[in-house]
């Protein structure tokens, strides 16, 4: 099985962000990449926010996005409008059989976020979540509803790691991640 990480990177590296079609088909990729792998699902928490007033959404989601952006020392993937703001990643050097261990993926937690704008009131993901049923119909919901018509506003599709070489241990996830509960 391919991993979660070298798929969202792959889903990432194709996407094409300069067009709402392009944000929707990424985001519901995503959340149907992540409904696949359902099992390896160990944690997960969820809310949402209702507004009436327009600018106080934007106002929330921006804040959403850069919390959460927040939690990153550096972002090797950030791609935005078709734009790629990516941190130039290091050369490897063909042959140099030093860096292969290095360069080897290892085993590791990971976190996916995702934080979504859609316009309209009937997007209600599971906010208690309790069970990986809550996570899947959470998924599920998120995987559809970001395909319908011009609702999408705003996504952001955060991962980590996002380095081949990094791990993350269960004690960093709860401690950068302290809502996520148990399923």
């Amino acid at each position: 099985t391919t991993s979660i990480l070298y798929k969202l990177k792959q889903l990432s590296d194709t996407a094409k962000t300069d067009t709402r079609v392009g944000v929707q088909n990424l985001t519901s990729q995503v959340a149907l990449e992540l409904l696949r792998r359902k099992e390896y699902i160990i944690a997960s928490s969820s809310k949402y926010f209702h507004f009436q007033d327009e600018i106080k959404a934007e106002r929330e989601y921006n804040n959403l996005t850069i919390q959460e952006r927040g939690k990153f020392e550096k972002e090797s993937v950030n791609k935005y409008g078709g734009v790629d703001y990516s941190n130039p990643q290091p050369k490897r050097i063909e042959g140099n059989d030093d860096d292969d261990d290095e360069l080897q993926s290892k085993a590791t937690m990971a976190v996916v976020t995702i934080v979504l704008s859609i316009e309209g009131d009937s997007t209600k993901v599971p906010t208690k979540i309790r069970s990986l049923c809550d996570v899947t119909e959470g998924l599920r919901i998120i995987a559809s509803d970001v395909k319908v018509g011009s609702c999408l506003r705003g996504a952001e599709i955060l991962w980590t790691p996002e380095e081949r070489t990094e791990t993350l241990s269960r004690k960093d996830v709860f401690a950068d991640y302290p809502d996520l509960l148990i399923v």
